[in-house]
């Protein structure tokens, strides 16, 4: 297919966040957060027992943002995030606790973790079309495909990019070119979508992708709202918006003009 408005020769490629875009990473997190935490430390505060998942998501001390940046590796972000959220519960943390943690961990947020339904119809509706579709996420690469898999979306990407595998990670503009390069497309002449404002829609504007803004639940956060004023962003509540967007005449993938 080629979208209204492009030369014929224009290869176009959509790129999909994968956490909070293809599945409820933030719903699986919550629910195996407190599960890990009720079995590892039932001494804590109950109350804080069952905030456990979202403390743990929260990341307060950014150590997954240090991650992305390349300063620390994935195995040690995921201790500090430990021994944070084991600090925050009054717990005491070493080695041991991290094995454990991990090992029930794992299996919990796995277990919980579901695709959302719109994902499959559009990524087929997409692909059906003629587009390349892959994935451009800031996680590792065994873990995202342990993500695919338990959603059961393996194999249904044409690439899938992620922060170890690159070198870079959202919203360094490489990370967006080394994933378009990857995908066969043009930076411009390639779609991105995704739920974290900075990560997401600015950084994929800035590397001069054109991009939507997924919100799933709720209205966007004023100031969310404000860090995109003036690109042009549209803001989508669905996946199935996107196919609607890329059939615009004229429109450069829909960028311009609100879906909301």
């Amino acid at each position: 297919m080629t979208a209204p408005g492009r030369p014929a020769a224009t290869p176009l490629g959509v790129l999909l966040d994968a956490d909070d875009t293809l599945y409820d990473t933030r719903a699986a997190m919550h629910a195996a957060g407190a599960q890990v935490a009720a079995e590892l430390w039932p001494e804590a505060d109950p109350a804080r027992i069952a905030g456990a998942g979202v403390r743990f998501r929260d990341d307060p001390e950014g150590h997954f943002g240090a991650y992305t940046r390349g300063e620390v590796e994935y195995d040690e972000m995921r201790r500090a995030r430990v021994a944070e959220l084991a600090g925050w519960l009054g717990q005491r943390h070493d080695d041991l606790w991290w094995h454990r943690f991990d090992a029930l961990y794992e299996p919990a947020f796995l277990g919980a973790l579901t695709a959302f339904d719109d994902v499959r119809p559009v990524v087929d509706e997409l692909r059906a079309a003629g587009l390349a579709v892959g994935v451009l996420t800031n996680s590792s690469a065994t873990y995202t495909a342990a993500k695919l898999r338990a959603a059961g979306l393996s194999g249904v990407f044409d690439v899938v990019c992620t922060r170890d595998t690159l070198g870079f990670g959202k919203p360094d503009a490489r990370a967006f070119h080394a994933a378009c390069d990857r995908l066969g497309t043009a930076p411009e002449a390639t779609l991105y979508v995704g739920d974290e404002v900075v990560n997401d829609p600015v950084g994929a504007s800035d590397a001069g992708l054109a991009a939507v803004w997924l919100v799933r639940e709720g209205e966007p956060e004023p100031h969310d709202g404000r860090l995109l004023a003036g690109r042009g962003v549209p803001v989508i509540a669905s996946l199935t918006e996107v196919p609607r967007l890329l059939a615009r005449p004229g429109a450069r993938f829909g960028v311009g003009e609100s879906a909301r």
